[in-house]
C-alpha cells in the first residue's frame, strides 16, 4: 500500500527552525494511533501543551478534520481542559439543532419541562403550531402548571382535531414511564425511532444530521462505558448540559477547528489532521475510483496546510458513525520512513486494515465498471453478439441482457468481455 497515490513524500520532511531560534533541524510528520476517540483528543490536548510551552501561540495550531463530527470528543477534552478554540465552519457540536432537539426529547421524558416541550412537540412536524402554542400558553397563564399538562388537558379540543398531539403524549407518557432503570443508550435510539425524528431526517436526505445524531449516541456509550454506577439518565443530562451552549473563545489567541474543505487556501504553522480513519477519511460516501482520487488529492490538502510541524491521528474501536475503526488507507500511503509512528501498530490490525482497504478497492472497481454500461445501452459479445440491457444488479454484479441471438434475456457478469455497441 505504501507510495500509491497520494504523493506525500515532498511534503513529508520539513526543515524548519525551532520557535526558540534554535539550529535548524529536520522533523518528520507524526502519526499517532489512539485506543478510542478520547484517547486522541486527549493526546491532542497532550501535544497543544507541549507546543504552548515550546512558545508557539493557540492560533498558530489548526486541527482539521473530515466531517463535522469528528469535532465533538475533542471540543468536550478542550472544554474540560479550558484549552481556548474556535470554529470556522459549522457550529459547535453540542449547539447544532439536531444534537439539541435530541437531547430536548431526553430531557422530556425525564422532566417535562417547557423549554424541552417547545423544542420536541413539533419536532418532526405534528401540525402544533404557533396557533395551537399560544392557547397552550393563555391556558397555563390562567390556570397554571406547564404546556405539557395543559397539551394533555386540551389534546381533546376541537383546536387540536388536526393535529398528531395524542401521539406525542402517549410517547412522552410511555417513555417517562419505563425509562428508569434502561440503558441511556438504548432509550435514546428507540426514541428517536419511535417520535420519528431520526426518520424526518432521512426523509430530508440529511445525511450529516444523521451522521451527528449517531455520534451524540457514541457520547453516550462513552457516557456509560466511564460512569459506572451513576449512569442514569439524569446524571447524563447533567453532564451533556456542560457542553451545551458552553464559551466559546473570543480571543484571537485560539485553536482553530474546521473541516479540511474550509481550510484549502489557508496555511498554519502548526496542522493536526484528526479522524484518519476508514469511512471518515476517505469519507463513506465514497463510491467510485474517480471519487477516491478525490478524496486522495482532498488528504493532500490537508497535509500541505502545514507550515512546520503535521500531525495525523486515529483511533481505534467502533464508532457509530462508521462502524469498526480502521486507519486510514492514506496513512499507509506514506512510506514508512517518512513517518514518526509514536505508537507502533498491532501486526493484526495492520493486516485487517490491508484486508479491508483491498476488499473496498474491489467495490470501487465493480462500481466503476458498472458505470460503464447503463440500462438501455446496446453492447456487443463475442459469441452472443448484440443485445440491450434490461437491469443491472449492483449487489451480484449482473448485467440481464436481451441477446438477439437467444429468446430469453440473459445475465451476465460485470467481468463478462462486453462492449457497448457503435452507433
Amino acid at each position: 500500500m505504501a507510495g500509491e497515490g497520494l504523493p506525500l513524500a515532498r511534503t513529508s520532511l520539513l526543515t524548519t527552525p525551532s520557535p526558540r531560534g534554535a539550529a535548524p533541524k529536520t522533523l518528520l510528520p507524526v502519526y499517532y494511533h489512539a485506543s478510542s476517540a478520547e484517547d486522541e483528543a486527549e493526546y491532542i490536548v497532550k501535544k497543544i501543551r507541549e507546543l504552548t510551552s515550546q512558545n508557539y501561540n493557540y492560533s498558530d495550531i489548526a486541527i482539521l478534520y473530515r466531517a463535522h463530527y469528528i469535532s465533538r470528543p475533542i471540543e468536550e477534552v478542550f472544554q474540560r481542559e479550558e484549552i481556548p478554540y474556535t470554529l470556522n465552519s459549522g457550529v459547535p457540536f453540542f449547539d447544532r439543532a439536531e444534537i439539541k432537539d435530541a437531547l430536548s426529547y431526553l430531557r422530556m421524558i425525564a422532566y417535562k419541562d417547557d423549554l424541552s416541550f417547545l423544542r420536541t412537540v413539533n419536532q418532526p412536524k405534528r401540525n402544533v403550531g404557533e396557533r395551537r402554542i399560544k392557547a397552550l400558553k393563555e391556558f397555563v397563564e390562567a390556570n397554571g402548571g406547564t404546556l405539557y399538562e395543559a397539551l394533555k388537558l386540551m389534546v381533546g379540543d376541537p383546536l387540536f382535531a388536526n393535529t398528531t398531539a395524542q401521539n406525542y403524549i402517549d410517547l412522552i407518557e410511555r417513555f417517562s414511564s419505563t425509562y428508569p432503570g434502561r440503558q441511556i443508550s438504548e432509550i435514546f435510539s428507540h426514541l428517536m425511532n419511535q417520535s420519528g425524528y431520526e426518520l424526518a431526517l432521512r426523509t430530508e436526505g440529511s445525511q450529516e444530521r444523521l451522521d451527528n445524531l449517531a455520534e451524540l449516541k457514541q457520547s453516550i456509550y462513552e457516557y456509560e462505558t466511564s460512569c459506572g454506577e451513576e449512569c442514569t439518565l439524569e446524571n447524563y443530562l447533567a453532564h451533556a448540559a456542560l457542553y451545551t451552549n458552553a464559551d466559546i473563545a473570543n480571543t484571537k489567541n485560539a485553536i482553530c477547528l474546521m473541516t479540511i474543505h474550509t481550510a484549502k487556501g489557508l496555511e498554519f504553522p502548526v496542522v493536526i489532521i484528526a479522524g484518519l480513519n476508514e469511512n471518515t477519511f476517505p469519507s463513506k460516501k465514497t463510491d467510485t475510483l474517480d471519487a477516491m482520487e478525490e478524496e486522495r488529492r482532498l488528504a493532500f490538502v490537508a497535509v500541505t496546510r502545514a507550515q512546520k510541524l503535521l500531525y495525523l491521528t486515529e483511533a481505534e474501536g467502533f464508532s457509530q458513525v462508521s462502524g469498526s475503526r480502521y486507519p486510514s488507507r492514506f496513512i499507509f500511503d506514506i512510506d514508512r520512513p517518512l513517518l514518526n509512528y509514536e505508537v507502533e501498530l498491532p501486526k493484526q490490525l495492520i493486516a485487517k486494515t490491508k484486508l479491508y482497504v483491498q476488499e473496498s478497492q474491489t467495490k470501487l472497481q465493480k462500481k466503476s465498471e458498472l458505470a460503464g454500461l447503463a440500462k438501455g445501452d446496446t453492447v456487443e459479445h463475442g459469441i452472443l453478439g448484440r443485445g440491450i440491457v434490461l437491469e443491472i444488479d449492483e449487489t451480484a454484479g449482473t448485467y440481464t441482457i436481451q441477446f438477439e441471438k437467444t429468446a430469453t434475456p440473459r445475465k451476465m457478469s460485470f467481468k463478462a468481455p462486453l462492449k457497448k455497441a457503435g452507433d
